[in-house]
């Protein structure tokens, strides 16, 4: 059966939620156990234990806010991709200033053995 553009987006908008409440295991919960996130200037985060530590780091010291952009799907029976684009806040737990960033950014998408769709890859960049 072909991913459809309601799954990805499904699955995006799912993620975000996680994402802004700052639930590590929700985020986890839509990863494939060989995923991977390749943050801009930083080694790659590859599968569930690499990207617990990287949520975890990231939710103690920041609070986000995000927006995306889908842009372009590839769809296939069993592989997904999505370009878009991000507007983020990254809000300092302990108070601060706020850093906003907006750039680009990948995702690619695998079909589980029980039908469900989770990413394999994210890669994003900024425009600054």
């Amino acid at each position: 059966m072909m991913i459809t553009e309601e799954e990805v987006r499904k699955l995006r908008e799912s993620y975000m939620k996680a994402q802004d409440a700052s639930d590590v295991e929700g985020c986890l919960s839509f990863w494939d156990k060989e995923g991977a996130l390749l943050p801009p200037n930083m080694p790659m985060v590859k599968g569930i234990e690499a990207g617990r530590r990287f949520y975890e780091d990231l939710f103690k010291n920041y609070r986000q806010d995000a927006e995306v952009t889908f842009d372009e799907f590839g769809l296939s029976e069993n592989w997904s991709f999505l370009q878009g684009r991000f507007v983020i806040k990254l809000i300092p737990v302990d108070g601060g200033e706020t850093l906003h960033s907006k750039g680009k950014y990948l995702e690619i998408h695998k079909r589980q053995p029980d039908g469900s769709l989770k990413f394999y890859r994210h890669m994003w960049s900024e425009d600054e």
